[in-house]
C-alpha cells in the first residue's frame, strides 16, 4: 500500500465495462488498464508490447511509471534507467530515476541524477535537500540505541496501517484484509479488499497487542475504503478519512476517480457505542482532490491534514486549520516550504507536547517514504514557524516507506508504519518504545533577532561532543538526545562572537535558543541572578531601553541567565529585569540598572549583572546597617545611604506598598522603647517620602523591644548576658511589603 496507494485509496470498483483483448492493440488494452489503475495488468500487457517494440518510449514510459506507482522500485529502476539515456524524454523521468536509486541504497548514482535534474528545474529547491542526503546516509543509517521496534502481532500478509491512538488501552488501524462476506469488492490496484477500520486493545497481563477485530457500531458504512483515524479524548470524536461516497454511490472527480474526505463520528457514552451518523467534518472537502490523513490536537482545537488541493508545493502537502468561536473549522493554511516539498509530505500526527511528526519522499532521507519531526517556534502563543524538519533515523526509517509515526501522552511509547522486508505482509504496524528525544534549537542575531544560516553548532555531553550541525536558513538545528540529560550547546560564525548555552532535555524539550552577538559592535551581556542564592535565573525578561530614542529591546535570558544586546555608540541605556513566579504571595522585585557606551571603542563586549531578589507579602526583610545615635531618631549620613537603596526599589516597582518599622534591643522601659522606635521609624519614611516617594505608599511603626531576633531579653532589672554586637541585632529597621 503506502506511499501512493495510501494517499488515493480510489475507488475503481464498477467502473470497468469490458475490453475484449483480441480484438484491440496490445498497448491500447494496456493503456486501458493504466487508466483504471490497474498497474498489474497493465505492466503484463506493456511487456507484450515491449517485446515487438524494445525502444517505444511511451511503453517504457508507462512500465516505469507503473512499476513506481506500485512501490516496485527495482523494476521501476530498470526501465527509469533506458528512458533517462534516450533523447527528448521528459525531466521529470530523472528525479524518478534518482528516487529509485535512493530506494535501492544507490546513494551516490541517485546523488548523480538529482543533480541532473536539479539542474534542468532550479525551481525545485526542495531537491537540494534530498542532495545533501546522500551525503548524511551513514549518520541516517546508523542506530543511536534511542529506540526498540516490534512488528505487531496483529499484522495480517495485507496491508496494515492508518495507525492512531485510543485513549491508552488501544489502536485503530485499517486493512484490506479479505472480509469473510458473501460478496468481496476489491480495489483495482491492490487487488485486494477495500480498507476498512478495526480496533485492537493491549492485552491486561503484557500491555502487548496480539487480537484486533472490525470497528463496530452501524458507522463507518464498511463499504469503499475508509482510512486513516484520529480520535480526541477531550471530545469523544473519531476523525477518518474514507471514499467520497454517500452509502450508495460513490462520487466521481473529473479524473475519473474517487477522491478521500475527512469524516467525523461521536461516541455515545450513555450508550457506550459509536454513533450512527457519520458526518463531514471540515467544510473544505472537494470532489476534485483528497483531504485526508487527519490528526487532531489533543485540545480539539488544531486540525493537521494531508492534501494534494491545488496551490500546494508538490504532490501532496500539510495544511493546519483551527476551530473558530462556533466550532467551524477555519480556512486551511499550508505549513509551508520548510515542512512540504515538491515531493509528497503526509501522514501528519501533532503530539501532545506540540512536536510535528510526518512523513515524506522530499526531504534529505533514505529511500521511500522517511519520518521526520519539527518544533513549533511561538510567539506568544502564535505559530510563527517550524524548525527544520529531522530525520528520525534508522531503525525507524530505512530505504522503504516508514510513515505514520504516533506516540503517547508519556512520549516514550508509540507505534508506526512500515512496508519494510521481514514484516507480516505488505505495510506493518510496528510498535516502539523511545530511549531518546530530539531536541531542537535556533540560533539568531542577538542584536536584530535575525536567524543566522550556516551558523556551525555543537553538543557536548560532560566536555564529550555528541553531534555537531550547520544551522539552515532559519536558524534552525536538531540533534538526537537523552531524556533528562544537561548538555552544552556552543554557536559560532564568522563576523559574530561564540556563545554557549546549557539546556537540561526532559521529557518535551523546549526550543534551545542561542544569540550570537555580531563582533564589529559595541555588546552588552545582561546576566540576571537571584540575590540570596546567586543562581542565574532562566526566563527573567531583560529590557534595554535607548535614552536617546526611547526604543526598548525586549529579551528572555536562557538557562545560564543571560542575554546579548548590540548597543549604539555614544549612548547611555536602562536596564530592567523581571521575573514572575505564578504565585500571587510571592514575586521577584523588578532591577533596574544603566550602562554607557560614551567613550567605549567597537569591537567591544560589556557586561552587567542584575540581581533580582525573591520576595514574600507580609514578610519582614531587614535593611542592613541602619544605625542611630544614643537616644536620637534622625537619620544620619552613613544611614541614608542604605535607605538610598529602598527607594530605588520603590523607584523600580511604582506600585509596591510596604510597612517600615524600627526596633530597639530590651534595655530601658517599655515606653521609652516604644517612643524611640516610631521615632526612628516615621524619619525614615520621612527621608524616603523626602526623595520622591508617595508617602501614602509606606507605614512607619515602632514596636519597641516586642520582636527581638535572638536570646537578649530583659526581665525587670535583669538582663540576659549578651555582647554589643547581640544587642545590636535587635536595634534594626526592616521592611515588608503589604501591596505588590
Amino acid at each position: 500500500m503506502s506511499l501512493k496507494k495510501s494517499l488515493m485509496l480510489l475507488i475503481m470498483f464498477g467502473i470497468f465495462s469490458g475490453i475484449a483483448v483480441a480484438e484491440k492493440p496490445v498497448v491500447r488494452v494496456a493503456d486501458y488498464y493504466f487508466k483504471q489503475f490497474d498497474y498489474l495488468k497493465a505492466i503484463a500487457f506493456y511487456k507484450r508490447a515491449l517485446k515487438k517494440d524494445e525502444k517505444n518510449v511511451h511503453v517504457l514510459q508507462k512500465l516505469a511509471d507503473s512499476y513506481r506507482l506500485i512501490n516496485n522500485w527495482v523494476d521501476a529502476e530498470t526501465y527509469y534507467a533506458q528512458l533517462v539515456a534516450m533523447e527528448n524524454t521528459d525531466v521529470i523521468d530523472k528525479l524518478y530515476y534518482a528516487e529509485a536509486l535512493r530506494a535501492n541504497q544507490k546513494y551516490a548514482d541517485a546523488k548523480v541524477y538529482y543533480k541532473l535534474y536539479a539542474d534542468a528545474v532550479p525551481s525545485d529547491n526542495s531537491v537540494k535537500d534530498r542532495i545533501a542526503g546522500t551525503d548524511k546516509i551513514e549518520e541516517l543509517s546508523k542506530d543511536h540505541g534511542f529506540y526498540d521496534i516490534k512488528n505487531l502481532d496483529i499484522n495480517s500478509k495485507y496491508s496494515d496501517f492508518g495507525v492512531s491512538l485510543y485513549k491508552d488501552t488501544g489502536i485503530f488501524f485499517c486493512s484490506n484484509r479479505f472480509q469473510e462476506v458473501a460478496i468481496k469488492h476489491k480495489d483495482n490496484w491492490t487487488h485486494a479488499s477495500f480498507l476498512q477500520i478495526y480496533q485492537a486493545f493491549k492485552d491486561d497481563s503484557s500491555g502487548n497487542i496480539t487480537k484486533s477485530t472490525l470497528m463496530g457500531g452501524r458507522q463507518p458504512d464498511k463499504k469503499f475504503h475508509e482510512g486513516v483515524t484520529s480520535y480526541n479524548d477531550k471530545l469523544q470524536e473519531l476523525y477518518l478519512d474514507r471514499s467520497n461516497y454517500n452509502g450508495k454511490r460513490a462520487f466521481f472527480a473529473a479524473d475519473k476517480t474517487v477522491k478521500l474526505k475527512i469524516y467525523r463520528i461521536a461516541w455515545l457514552a450513555d450508550q457506550n457505542r459509536w454513533g450512527d451518523e457519520t458526518v463531514e467534518a471540515v467544510p473544505f472537502n472537494d470532489k476534485e482532490y483528497s483531504v485526508c490523513h487527519p490528526s487532531i490536537s489533543k485540545d480539539g482545537k488544531t486540525l493537521y491534514f494531508a492534501s494534494d488541493k491545488p496551490g500546494g508545493y508538490g504532490g501532496v502537502d500539510i495544511y493546519m486549520t483551527t476551530r473558530e468561536i462556533g466550532g467551524a473549522w477555519s480556512i486551511p493554511v499550508n505549513l509551508g516550504p520548510k515542512i512540504n516539498t515538491s515531493g509528497n509530505d503526509m501522514f501528519p500526527f501533532i503530539a501532545d507536547d506540540g512536536t510535528l511528526y510526518f512523513a515524506s519522499d522530499g526531504h534529505e532521507g533514505l529511500g521511500g517514504l522517511d519520518i521526520y519531526s519539527t518544533t513549533q517556534v511561538k510567539t506568544g502563543n502564535k505559530i510563527v514557524s517550524w524548525t527544520e524538519p529531522f530525520n528520525l533515523g534508522y531503525p525507524i526509517n530505512t530505504n522503504s516507506d516508514d510513515f505514520e509515526y504516533v506516540i503517547g501522552k508519556d512520549n516514550v511509547h508509540g507505534y508506526f508504519v512500515s512496508n519494510r522486508p521481514g514484516g507480516h505482509g505488505d505495510d506493518d504496524i510496528y510498535s516502539f518504545t523511545r530511549k531518546g528525544i530530539t531536541v531542537c534549537g535556533i540560533v539568531y542575531d542577538a542584536g536584530t533577532g535575525q536567524p543566522i544560516q550556516d551558523a556551525a553548532v555543537i553538543m557536548k555531553q560532560d566536555d564529550l561532543q555528541k553531534g555537531d550541525a550547520r544551522t539552515d536558513k532559519d536558524g534552525g538545528f536538531c540533534f538526537p538526545a537523552t531524556q533528562d540529560t544537561k548538555y552544552k550547546f556552543s554557536a559560532s560564525k564568522a563576523g559574530y562572537l561564540p556563545n554557549e548555552v546549557t539546556a537540561d532535555i526532559k521529557q518535551k524539550p523546549e526550543l534551545v535558543k542561542i544569540p550570537l552577538v555580531a563582533e564589529a559592535g559595541i555588546n552588552l551581556e545582561v546576566t540576571v541572578l537571584d540575590k540570596k542564592t546567586r543562581d542565574p535565573i532562566d526566563g527573567a525578561q531583560i529590557k534595554v531601553t535607548n535614552m536617546t530614542t526611547k526604543k526598548d529591546e525586549l529579551c528572555t535570558a536562557n538557562k545560564d541567565g543571560k542575554c546579548m544586546f548590540t548597543l549604539d555608540p555614544e549612548t547611555n541605556y536602562r536596564l530592567e529585569a523581571t521575573k514572575e513566579t505564578g504565585d500571587p504571595e510571592v514575586k521577584y522585585l523588578t532591577v533596574t540598572g544603566t550602562q554607557s557606551t560614551i567613550g567605549k571603542k567597537a569591537p567591544v563586549t560589556l557586561y552587567s549583572v542584575l540581581e533580582l531578589e525573591r520576595v514574600k507579602k507580609g514578610v519582614a526583610i531587614k535593611i542592613e546597617n541602619i544605625y542611630y545615635d544614643l537616644d536620637k531618631w534622625y537619620v544620619r549620613p552613613d544611614a541614608a545611604k542604605e535607605l538610598d537603596k529602598l527607594v530605588k526599589v520603590m523607584k523600580d516597582n511604582p506600585t509596591l506598598e510596604i510597612e517600615l518599622s524600627s526596633h530597639t534591643d530590651c534595655r530601658a522601659t517599655v515606653k521609652y522603647n516604644q517612643q524611640l522606635s516610631s521615632k526612628r521609624a516615621e524619619a525614615a519614611v520621612a527621608y524616603i517620602a523626602s526623595q520622591g516617594i508617595d508617602p501614602k505608599r509606606m507605614i512607619a511603626a515602632g514596636y519597641g523591644k516586642s520582636r527581638l531576633v535572638n536570646k537578649c531579653a530583659c526581665d525587670g532589672t535583669y538582663v540576659v548576658p549578651c555582647t554589643e554586637e547581640e544587642h545590636q541585632e535587635n536595634r534594626r529597621t526592616e521592611f515588608k511589603i503589604l501591596k505588590f
